[in-house]
């Protein structure tokens, strides 16, 4: 048995991913530690680890501050301002029970100064794409981003000699900042679907499991009809005037199309929602999108990736770059449509929704099937049970066996 501990981060969309492999090392009798916010802290122990609470120091509601404007620097800026206060406590919290090995989140700086100074054995996971090699970004984006680091620009100068105070020698230099670095990165999607990229990256596929999600729905609402599911995520979902566009769009449409909200949303400004429309905080979206014809998402890599598992078409909306890029990956496979005007600081009008809708629907069975392709390139990789085989191989001991990936699923159910 080997001492495991993850150091994550306060977002749904990188720890879900997380999820299955920390499982998974838990079934093999590893004793598994995972490091995050208290709000997280009941699905991380429902993977049988024990949880360990960040002092205060970046929340999910401060990521989602930043990420609905769709400002990256922001998001950038708040993540290195995190990373003094977090080493702090993570050096002093296992600088006298050291583990075998040290498992980050690719956003977690913090974590790689940590593995440095401890000089254990890290590897870090990457729910995102790795940029900065050999993609080129496009005019508008380079003129965006410059324009928020301008702004951003003096709390970063602050934030970073907060961090090279700590030691100069554990500043993470290099390019690109994200994702951290360690001694391997298990980048949680396929080659197939990432830009070219660094070739020392350990592409593992997605890594889902359903049994790490315990949310239920009762699929007795579901009357037959086909099943539009709608959702902006656990971060931007406070965007109301786009519910307002997609049930504009919608609410005359030959489908049921369940809308989620957004975790403490106040569904009583939905009271006139049209008649075809369930309206939940939110839904269990692994069961959903096995009864779903088609995704309207912004496109993070994890609803991404549970999309194409499922063999479930998409009309993507992206609200950020980043989103924008995971978009254009599925849209270049054929898995969908993609509106990207909000990623540029637009909005995707009702009737061009409706339009992207019915292009789908008209050509469905081809949209599945493309999308199930795709899907089939996220298991090849092994999944959460080749992550467990690596993370073992780190730690020295004895490598489990290479477990097979998770069997192909059929296309998702229409209604």
């Amino acid at each position: 048995m080997a001492r495991i501990v993850f150091l994550s981060v306060p977002a749904y969309g990188h720890l879900n991913p997380v999820l299955p492999i920390i499982a998974e090392l838990v079934r093999r009798g590893h004793a598994v530690t995972v490091f995050d916010e208290p709000p997280f802290e009941l699905v991380i122990r429902a993977t049988g680890a024990q949880f360990v609470a960040y002092p205060k120091a970046m929340s999910m509601e401060d990521m989602a501050a930043v990420l609905i404007g769709g400002d990256l620097m922001a998001t950038f800026e708040l993540f290195l301002r995190a990373s003094a206060p977090l080493y702090d406590f993570c050096l002093t919290t296992l600088r006298s029970d050291r583990p075998d090995v040290l498992v980050i989140d690719g956003i977690a700086l913090w974590g790689e100064m940590v593995g440095r100074r401890l000089r254990v054995p890290t590897v870090v996971t990457s729910p995102f794409f790795a940029y900065g090699l050999s993609r080129h970004d496009a005019a508008a984006e380079i003129r965006t981003n410059v324009v928020n680091l301008a702004r951003v620009f003096p709390p970063l100068v602050m934030d970073w000699i907060r961090v090279a105070l700590r030691g100069v020698h554990l500043l993470p230099l290099h390019w690109p900042l994200m994702p951290a670095r360690g001694n391997l990165t298990l980048m949680l999607t396929s080659r197939e679907m990432h830009p070219p990229a660094r070739q020392d990256y350990a592409f593992i596929g997605a890594t889902i499991d359903p049994r790490t999600r315990s949310e239920t729905f009762d699929l007795a609402r579901l009357d037959g009809r086909p099943v539009i599911y709608v959702s902006l995520g656990t971060l931007i979902f406070g965007k109301t005037n786009f519910y307002e566009r997609v049930m504009a769009a919608l609410g005359d449409y030959p489908a049921q199309v369940l809308l989620s909200a957004g975790k403490g949303s106040d569904l009583s400004r939905f009271a006139n929602a049209p008649a075809n429309f369930i309206i939940e905080e939110s839904f269990p979206q692994l069961e959903i999108l096995q009864h779903t014809d088609i995704f309207i998402t912004p496109a993070g890599l994890n609803s991404v990736h549970e999309s194409l598992w499922y063999g479930v078409p998409m009309v993507m909306v992206p609200q950020h770059f980043e989103q924008l890029h995971n978009a254009e990956s599925a849209a270049a496979g054929g898995a969908g449509v993609l509106l990207e005007a909000e990623a540029h600081g637009g909005k995707v009008p009702a009737a061009e929704l409706r339009v992207a809708v019915e292009t789908i629907a008209a050509d469905l069975d081809a949209y599945r099937a493309r999308a199930r392709k795709l899907g089939d390139t996220l298991r090849a990789g092994g999944g959460y049970a080749e992550a467990a085989n690596r993370i073992e191989a780190m730690i020295g001991g004895k490598r489990s066996p290479r477990i097979q990936p998770p069997p192909a699923i059929p296309a998702a159910s229409a209604g």
